[in-house]
């Protein structure tokens, strides 16, 4: 679970700040730090950031609107609570919280002058708050189920010379010290039939003094003294549950984040449009390209079949083709195939007197050439010239005297390059 931290933030314009930084479950006292915003920064990584405001500047109320649609409800809350409001609805930020019952509502409303000051400043702090919500609603609270049990226990802590009234999970006031008696005794009196059995205060003002505090309203008060911080009981007293998070509406982000990008977007959606045309573009091209090679594949397959007719199977006609066109030169080039043995011997034979070809035949990388010559010199000197000037191997199989000439069977061997060089090393 994330650990929680809390800034409290004062109203006026200055930057200074408290903060603590709770880790579930918090049961003791915290150690609260006091400095500047820019301080918190450096230890608010990966924390849940819980901003508290003064209560005196967030107005905790109940609205009247019939259950239904969010939205709708947001729209009304400035009118259904501008009776209770000192200001114009048009300045203040409101917030929902949650239903009581299908017409009851929770509601917070704080004046935007604030709120933009707020978070201004911690904008220029570079923390981002998950939660702003009213001091108040951070007293420890344990009521659960419906609102008269709600209703049976109210908690007060005093700091300084104010008191904070929460009056239920999400309802509550700030009163001064010398008049909490009488505003405790006027909500009493107008809370419609849902007084609390006991009320619980957390003086962490010893210098103050509550002698006759709700006296003769057979209400228990129960005064705790304490030495611990203020924030240090609302760090632990806080319950997100019950909390109002005043980042709604214009001040939720995802509409923050909607108001910057509105203005670019008409870029974007010209950008989007052009990225589709785009690709709209090159798919085409490549459907285009691909009906092409297929238009050559198949003109190349017809090709290799008019060409071979005794072919079966077109499995990648170029391939066979290449294959086809070695076999019909007789094997590679390279390894002495019938035409480049033809190639080498053919000079020499040319320049021979006398010499007549009878029959010549090619097997296995060797030519059998019968030939008739003048005189056994001759043939000698034959052998010779091809084994120079063509670069071949040269045994003579057969020679014959007959009617004065000598007719002679040689066979002629191919040599690879390879062993072309190194007979000549």
């Amino acid at each position: 679970m994330r650990a929680k931290l809390f800034i409290y933030l004062q109203s006026d314009s200055s930057d200074a700040a408290s903060w603590v930084r709770v880790e579930e479950p918090a049961r003791q006292s915290l150690n609260v730090s006091h400095g500047t915003l820019q301080d918190i920064a450096t230890v608010s990584a990966g924390c849940r950031i819980i901003v508290l405001i003064p209560g005196a500047d967030v107005l905790l109320a109940i609205a009247n609107i019939p259950a239904g649609n969010r939205q709708r409800a947001m729209n009304a809350i400035p009118y259904a609570l501008e009776d209770q409001l000192a200001t114009d609805v048009d300045t203040l930020h409101f917030a929902l919280g949650e239903r009581i019952d299908n017409i009851r509502i929770h509601a917070a409303a704080v004046d935007r002058t604030h709120m933009d000051g707020w978070l201004e400043k911690l904008r220029q702090a570079h923390i981002e708050p998950d939660v702003i919500t009213s001091e108040i609603l951070a007293l420890p609270w344990s009521g659960s189920g419906t609102e008269s049990r709600l209703a049976t226990s109210w908690v007060i802590i005093v700091t300084g010379n104010q008191a904070l009234v929460r009056t239920g999970p999400q309802t509550g006031w700030v009163a001064d010290i010398d008049n909490l008696d009488a505003l405790l005794r006027i909500a009493l009196h107008e809370s419609n039939g849902t007084k609390p059995e006991q009320v619980r205060v957390i003086n962490c003002a010893p210098a103050a003094a509550f002698s006759g505090l709700l006296a003769d309203t057979g209400i228990t008060v129960n005064i705790e003294q304490s030495d611990e911080a203020v924030l240090s009981v609302l760090g632990r007293g806080y319950n997100e549950k019950n909390a109002i998070n005043l980042l709604q509406g214009s001040y939720n982000r995802r509409e923050q984040l909607g108001k910057l990008w509105k203005p670019w977007r008409p870029a974007l959606i010209m950008l989007v449009f052009l990225l589709m045309i785009q690709s709209g573009m090159t798919i085409a091209d490549y459907m285009r390209l691909k009906t092409e090679s297929d238009a050559l594949t198949q003109q190349i397959a017809q090709t290799y079949l008019r060409t071979f007719p005794d072919a079966r199977k077109v499995v990648n006609p170029r391939a066979q083709m290449e294959q086809r066109l070695k076999e019909l030169r007789g094997g590679d080039i390279e390894t002495g195939g019938f035409i480049s043995l033809l190639g080498s011997i053919g000079q020499p034979l040319k320049e021979t007197p006398g010499l007549e070809i009878q029959r010549i035949n090619y097997t296995e990388g060797k030519i059998d050439l019968a030939l008739s010559i003048g005189d056994l010199q001759s043939l000698d000197q034959l052998k010779q010239r091809l084994a120079t000037q063509g670069r071949v191997t040269v045994n003579i199989e057969s020679a014959a005297s007959s009617d004065n000439k000598v007719e002679a069977r040689l066979q002629i061997t191919g040599q690879i390059p390879g062993q072309i060089k190194d007979k000549a090393s």
